[in-house]
């Protein structure tokens, strides 16, 4: 079975047992605090466990995606190290809110495992919670399973918790004997996990622990389990390492092609090479990286998104050992989204989004990498020259503030040379760096800190655009990239960061009397502030000169094209939601002075009427001047509950919002730009409708001025059309169907002619025709437009043929390619038993091609059109042959 057929056999075994087949959940955990990325399928369940919330089931099943890097559950280290552990993986649930409990989950666990999965009863193995009495008489009177292929062990390897806090219980778990050839062993604590394979748990959660380690019971006994779906890839493809599973083969491939390595070379030599390791990391890594992303998860120095940090930049490491020495994790990311984008459609609506991200991040760390490394090898070299087993936490710390490299991939580097690290020195300095840093981030880095100039202390995210487009400001920060590029952070600034599908303002930011003046081409949010991406236009960006009074000014006419298109995306939203269906949801968006792009949740293509009722109707909102109302600092709950606003899935909001109203029409929370009244936007018109992916749909529109030149192109267009066609446009449409008309007839002279000649040259072939131990052989070049006037020889010469017994071939150049038909009659082939297939091939490699058919007629083509006459004069010796 392929991973896609046991994952739906999975939701389909359980879906046949009254369970609701629940959607994934995001890898960003929503509403969860406690959590830094979803890791287990229980996660979105936790309510329901607890007892806080009630669903209109009792039963259900999933295929969650799942995160375990850092926090609890944390696999980063273990990747590639061994064949099973993953930072992503998907795990297949099942689970029951008070309803059924152990012996039922136990009973089909191991009928989906012997019936559906067929696995072989004598490699399974089971391990239970020490004390669960219950669990083992299940097991071994119910199920029938020896008493010595049943285990008991303590609370690290059978008691599942969610978390440090939270809903928790015992478990009982299938195991999977991988290696069952190196012989009898004994099923004992401390057994070899690497031939004895954990492939299913069952957790049975009873009770919820609070902050003091304190367990309290759960108002409902539940049922909890967990089957990796790459775990049993892995043993159903008869493997022992999980990267070993056609999950990965396409990632793989794509690293091959950016290699320059053969994409179609042999798996199995490949998965035995010395440096595997790094394509399994890489592999792994891309699929944590591009999951999270797509789900709204974003790279920075804190939480998951330093997480994903760390993640990308060691693979970015493990890809340098490759000789990978260009961005190329946003290509492996593509290859994520194409690969997974039918099980999981939120990918292919955001994909493109989060390649360009990580592309971006990956930028970053490329231009202190080489730096980084070099630095690395001159500590190590210094360390191994002085006896030292030990690199000093002062080089440790420098190499993470200054080069962004995180401490744990400078720990893998050190391992490689055989040498620790000075934990304790670089914790101490790390605090220190803390403390002067004024409370920055603890996992602040290259990114965020070591070539930052700080001009001026103090924050850098005052946002004050949404009353002013001029403010006088400061620099607090500059920090030179390339050339005449800089990025700048100011104490306050008018300049919209990039959010919520918004892209970031442009202008300008210039001294007071001009002798320092920068564009801004692009804002974007960090953590560290409000970050301005500027060209320097005049002046040098000396210390003394980035001190003192800048005004910093926002490109007017790019701000308000941009509102225009965010306004137009809430009228959109409005308008699919009553002229289409009241179930459509945003699933993202592009806000961009030119254009507009929303993508939203709906299950077929929104008609040709659909889109003109849609145009019509934000067209008529637009003409009414509705004022568009914005309420700030409204608490979250209150903009939801009593004003009705609409919260976009993936952002992230806190307890007091921002909401933008058009009465009566739209109500969202929503941090964007936006016009007056809607009057401003002009005109809206819709460029086109897609899908892109199962489920997603998108609209691309444009408004104001670009709108008013989609108009303009399309009356030039028409213009240009008639004058081609001698009319003028307001006939344009009588004069096109009176050449089409015109068109038909003649296309039906030319094939009455066509049929003439053909009838004419037939006789003509038949006059000239060889033979060959009693059959006719006719073989000719012709002179034709296309197949289908070659094929009406075939015709004509078939019928005059008659009972004769005759085999024929005709060639022809058709759009600069060879086109070959042979034909034979069926007394031919009744005769003889010889088939046109075996006789076109035998002369289709004159003209570099290859062809197949029925017996009687066969067709091939060629790249090479110069060998037809070679093909033509191989016939008869074909024919010859084929007869003997």
């Amino acid at each position: 079975m392929k991973p896609s057929e046991i994952r739906q056999s999975f939701l389909d075994f359980f879906e046949q047992r009254d369970h609701q087949v629940v959607p994934s959940a995001p890898v960003v955990p929503q509403g969860d605090p406690t959590l830094l990325f979803t890791n287990a399928g229980m996660n979105q369940f936790k309510d329901l466990l607890l007892g806080n919330e009630e669903r209109d089931y009792k039963r259900a099943t999933s295929s969650q995606k799942c995160i375990r890097a850092g926090g609890k559950h944390n696999d980063l280290d273990e990747v590639g190290k061994d064949g099973r552990h993953l930072t992503f993986f998907e795990m297949l649930g099942n689970w029951s809110f008070g309803d059924y409990y152990k012996r039922q989950a136990i009973e089909w666990a191991w009928e989906y495992v012997l019936e559906v999965l067929e696995l072989d009863v004598d490699r399974l193995y089971v391990t239970i919670y020490h004390d669960d009495d219950e669990s083992f008489g299940i097991w071994t009177e119910d199920i029938g399973l020896a008493a010595e292929r049943v285990l008991r062990l303590g609370e690290d390897e059978n008691f599942w918790s969610m978390g440090p806090t939270g809903p928790c219980g015992p478990c009982t778990e299938i195991h999977y004997d991988l290696h069952p050839e190196r012989g009898d062993f004994e099923f004992v604590e401390g057994y070899d996990e690497e031939r004895i394979n954990e492939i299913w748990n069952l957790v049975f959660m009873e009770y919820d622990r609070d902050e003091d380690g304190n367990f309290d019971p759960l108002p409902l006994k539940s049922v909890d389990t967990g089957l990796g779906l790459e775990r049993v890839s892995m043993i159903m493809a008869e493997r022992d390492n999980v990267f070993h599973t056609n999950l990965f083969t396409p990632i793989f491939v794509t690293l091959f092609e950016l290699l320059g390595e053969d994409p179609g070379q042999d798996l199995d030599a490949f998965y035995g090479r010395d440096d595997f390791q790094n394509f399994a990391v890489i592999a792994d890594h891309i699929r944590t990286v591009t999951f999270a992303i797509c789900d709204g998860a974003q790279f920075s120095n804190e939480g998951r998104g330093y997480v994903l940090r760390r993640v990308l930049r060691r693979a970015v490491r493990y890809g340098r050992n490759l000789g990978l020495t260009q961005p190329f994790m946003h290509r492996l990311a593509s290859t994520v989204v194409e690969h997974y984008g039918n099980s999981y459609p939120e990918l292919e609506a955001t994909g493109e989004q989060a390649a360009e991200l990580i592309r971006l991040e990956e930028e970053s760390f490329f231009r202190n990498l080489d730096r980084g490394l070099e630095l690395f090898e001159d500590a190590a070299e210094v360390a191994e020259s002085e006896g030292r087993s030990q690199l000093s936490g002062e080089e440790v710390f420098e190499l993470h503030a200054t080069y962004g490299f995180p401490p744990d991939l400078t720990e893998i580097m050190a391992e490689e040379r055989d040498l620790s690290i000075d934990w304790e020195m670089y914790e101490r300095l790390w605090e220190e760096h803390r403390e002067t840093s004024r409370g920055k981030d603890v996992h602040a880095d290259g990114a965020g800190v070591g070539d930052w100039d700080t001009i001026h202390e103090g924050p850098a995210d005052i946002f004050v655009g949404y009353d002013t487009l001029q403010e006088s400001t400061q620099i607090q920060k500059c920090r030179h990239l390339d050339g005449d590029d800089y990025e700048l952070l100011l104490e306050r600034t008018p300049f919209y960061a990039e959010s919520g599908g918004q892209v970031g303002d442009r202008g300008t930011i210039a001294k007071s009397g001009g002798a320092l003046s920068f564009e801004v081409t692009d804002t974007q949010k960090t953590p560290m502030g409000i970050v301005h991406r500027v060209r320097r236009t005049e002046g040098k960006p000396t210390d003394d000169a980035l001190r003192g009074e800048f005004k910093a000014s926002v490109d007017s006419r790019h701000r308000q094209k941009t509102a225009c298109n965010h306004t137009a995306t809430h009228l959109l939203h409005a308008a699919l939601r009553e002229e289409v269906s009241d179930s459509i949801f945003q699933a993202g968006s592009l806000v961009a002075p030119d254009r507009l792009r929303f993508d939203f949740r709906h299950g077929s293509a929104v008609s040709k009427d659909e889109l003109r009722r849609l145009e019509q109707r934000v067209n008529e909102r637009i003409r009414q001047r509705l004022p568009v109302e914005i309420a700030t600092d409204v608490e979250r709950d209150t903009a939801v509950e009593e004003m009705g606003a609409m919260a976009i899935f993936g952002e992230k909001y806190g307890d007091k919002v921002r909401v933008v109203q058009i009465p009566d029409e739209s109500v969202e929370l929503c941090g964007g730009t936006h016009v007056e009244n809607t009057g401003a936007i002009g005109v809206f018109r819709i460029t086109s409708e897609s899908s892109v992916g199962a489920g997603i749909r998108r609209i691309e529109a444009v408004t104001e001025e670009e709108a008013l030149q989609t108009f303009q192109q399309d009356r030039e267009v028409l213009e240009r059309v008639a004058g081609l066609l001698k009319s003028d446009v307001s006939n344009l449409e009588d004069r096109l169907q009176s050449v089409l008309d015109e068109r038909r007839e003649l296309e039906r002279q030319v094939d009455s002619l066509s049929q003439k000649l053909a009838d004419q040259g037939a006789s003509k072939m038949l006059d000239d025709a060889a033979s060959v131990d009693g059959v006719t052989i006719i073989a000719r070049v012709l002179d034709v437009g296309d197949r289908d006037q070659m094929l009406a020889y075939a015709d004509k010469l078939r019928d005059q043929l008659g009972e004769t017994e005759a085999a024929i071939l005709l060639g022809a150049r058709v759009d600069e390619k060879a086109a070959l038909a042979c034909l034979l009659t069926d007394t031919a082939f009744e005769t003889h038993r010889i088939k046109a297939g075996d006789l076109i091939n035998a002369v289709a490699e004159f003209v570099d091609g290859r062809g197949g058919g029925r017996p009687t007629l066969a067709q091939a083509g060629g790249s090479n059109p110069d060998g037809l006459p070679a093909a033509i004069d191989a016939f008869e010796d074909a024919v010859r042959e084929a007869l003997s």
